[in-house]
């Protein structure tokens, strides 16, 4: 259109570049996921918690609502079911996320 640079595009300076890399938000939350599911596996199964006090736990652990735990859970389905379907022991989730403490608590 004529006339854009003289009073537009020299008068007001362009928006800073972008450098056409993601942000960084969210990137882990898949991983994130994945700890809750082995932690969900790990205080209803192997510690045979009640529900509520597995998200309570959860909640502590994660920093998560109950509301956003149980959402995340729903996702993830398929992974808790094939934790239980090979009836992982502490061991085996120990291999995967050694900081976490698997040792089984029962009541």
């Amino acid at each position: 259109m004529r006339g854009k640079n003289a009073l537009y595009n020299d008068l007001f300076p362009s928006p800073l570049e972008t450098t056409g890399k993601k942000s960084q938000r969210n990137t882990f939350i898949d991983e994130r996921d994945e700890a809750l599911s082995y932690r969900y596996y790990y205080h209803a199964h192997l510690c045979r918690l009640r529900y509520e006090e597995c998200l309570q736990s959860l909640k502590l652990e994660f920093f998560l609502s109950h509301n956003v735990i149980i959402q995340r859970l729903n996702l993830k389905t398929d992974l808790i079911k094939l934790l239980v379907a090979e009836n992982a022991q502490p061991a085996d989730l120990r291999k995967k996320y050694n900081h976490y403490n698997w040792t089984v608590m029962n009541r």
